[in-house]
């Protein structure tokens, strides 16, 4: 498997965990699979995530006055095109989600297919070091966990 098997990331938060969907292509299996990883993300991984949200402004028609308030959640492949997933939170606090309609990579409709595609490529690929444990973010301890045995 390779970073080209995966086919969807979400991260969701709440106010005491954090869990990262990952959807993705076994060749071997011939099958779809999903992961759900409750470990913190590489902060590799957290800002190629960030750097989508000017694209999820931009399809939106956001001002620039109002593109802070769109935050990207993840993407998914439907077919050959992309669709990023989100959230906005309104004046009075409450939060909206949302998704852009299919995005073509291959098309010219909003003028950044081409950026786009690179950026979920390499998002693809810190998705796949994270799902196979070779980019984990650090996991902050609590009060009941024990510090491993030193040799």
């Amino acid at each position: 498997m390779n970073a080209e098997n995966i086919t969807g990331f979400k991260l969701e938060k709440t106010k005491t965990s954090q869990t990262s969907k990952i959807d993705y292509f076994v060749p071997e299996l011939n099958r779809n699979r999903q992961d759900i990883i409750e470990e913190q993300p590489h902060v590799d991984l957290i800002n190629a995530l960030k750097g989508l949200n000017s694209y999820l402004a931009n399809i939106f028609h956001a001002d620039k006055e109002y593109a802070g308030i769109y935050e990207i959640t993840g993407y998914r492949y439907n077919g050959d095109k992309i669709i990023l997933t989100g959230k906005i939170t309104t004046d009075t606090g409450s939060i909206v989600g949302i998704a852009t309609p299919g995005i073509d990579t291959d098309g010219d409709s909003y003028g950044f297919e081409e950026e786009l595609s690179k950026d979920i490529a390499t998002l693809s690929l810190e998705v796949h070091d994270f799902l196979i444990g070779k980019k984990t973010g650090v996991k902050q301890l609590t009060i009941y966990d024990q510090p491993p045995d030193e040799e």
